[in-house]
C-alpha cells in the first residue's frame, strides 16, 4: 500500500507474487514481512504460495490452535512464535516447536482475541525498526462465521496502521481506506469475481475497472452492495467516502 499523487495504491496479490516488471508491482523497499497463521487448514493448494512466503517471512508467528494447523502442513516449517491464550495449542504440537526453539507466548486477557493478541506481539517486535511491514494471514475467512466476521472487524479497526491482507481458500481480502484507491490486479490469479463490502456503515462508491461499475453510489447493507461484481481491468480504482472491505477470486498458479 502506497500513495501516489493523492490516491492510494494497493499492491493486493503482487505482495504474494512480486514483478519487478514495475515499482509498482515489486516487492515495496525497506518493507518487511510477517506470516500469520489462524487456526484453519492450510489448503493444500496453497502450498506452494505457503512456503514461499514462509521463507521470505521476517517474523512467523502462528495463532493458538494455527500452531496444530502448520504442523499437520509441514513440520518442517517452524515459527519464531505461538501466541495466544493456547486453549486450543495441543499438548504434543506445543512440545514439538518448543523444542526447536519456538517462543510459547501466553495472554490471559480475555478482553482480546487471540488474533488480536497476535497482532499485538508482531508490532511489540516491530516497534524499535524503522522498516514498513506488511502482514500476510492464512485462514480466518473460513468455518464459523462468527470468527469470519472478527477477522474483518480486526482489519477495520487496524487498517490505518497496518498493511494486512488476508489469505483464505478462494479468496484475497483486505481493507480499502477512504478517499480514491488504485487496486493493482494480477490477471493470472486474481479474479474474475470480486465484491466490495460496505462493512463500515453507508458508504458513497464511485469504481472504474469493474464490469458494473458505480458513480457516486450509495452502498450499505440494507441497500445495494456490489458482490459477485467482475474485474474487467489491470486495475480497479474505488472512490469511497468510507473504508470498505475489497474481496477477489484468488488462484494461485498450478504447481
Amino acid at each position: 500500500m502506497s500513495s501516489d499523487e493523492g490516491e492510494t495504491v494497493h499492491r493486493g496479490s503482487y505482495l504474494l507474487y512480486p514483478d519487478d516488471v514495475s515499482s509498482d508491482t515489486m516487492w515495496p523497499k525497506d518493507t518487511d514481512l510477517a506470516v500469520l497463521v489462524l487456526n484453519e487448514p492450510i489448503p493444500q493448494h496453497n502450498h506452494e504460495l505457503f512456503s514461499s512466503m514462509w521463507e521470505r517471512a521476517t517474523h512467523r508467528i502462528c495463532i493458538d490452535g494455527g500452531a496444530n494447523q502448520l504442523y499437520d502442513f509441514a513440520r518442517s516449517l517452524i515459527p519464531h512464535a505461538i501466541v495466544g491464550d493456547l486453549d486450543s495449542l495441543l499438548p504434543h504440537v506445543k512440545s514439538y516447536y518448543k523444542d526447536r526453539n519456538c517462543v510459547v507466548q501466553k495472554y490471559d486477557d480475555q478482553d482480546s482475541t487471540d488474533f488480536m493478541k497476535g497482532l499485538a506481539y508482531l508490532d511489540s517486535k516491530l516497534e524499535h525498526q524503522s522498516n514498513n511491514c506488511v502482514t500476510v494471514v492464512f485462514g480466518g475467512l473460513g468455518g464459523r462465521l462468527d470468527h469470519t466476521l472478527h477477522t474483518l472487524k480486526v482489519l477495520f479497526n487496524s487498517h490505518k496502521y497496518r498493511n494486512v491482507v488476508v489469505v483464505s481458500d478462494d479468496n484475497l481480502t483486505f481493507v480499502v481506506p477512504k478517499g480514491k484507491n488504485r487496486i493493482l490486479v494480477n490477471s493470472q490469479v486474481d479474479g474474475p469475481a470480486c465484491g466490495i463490502l460496505p462493512l463500515a456503515g453507508e458508504t458513497v462508491l464511485t469504481t472504474s475497472g469493474l464490469r458494473w461499475n458505480m458513480h457516486e453510489q450509495k452502498s450499505s447493507f440494507e441497500g445495494l452492495m456490489s458482490t459477485s461484481n467482475i474485474i474487467d481491468s489491470p486495475s480497479v480504482t474505488i472512490d469511497t467516502a468510507v473504508p470498505v472491505a475489497w474481496t477477489a477470486q484468488f488462484r494461485p498458479p498450478p504447481t
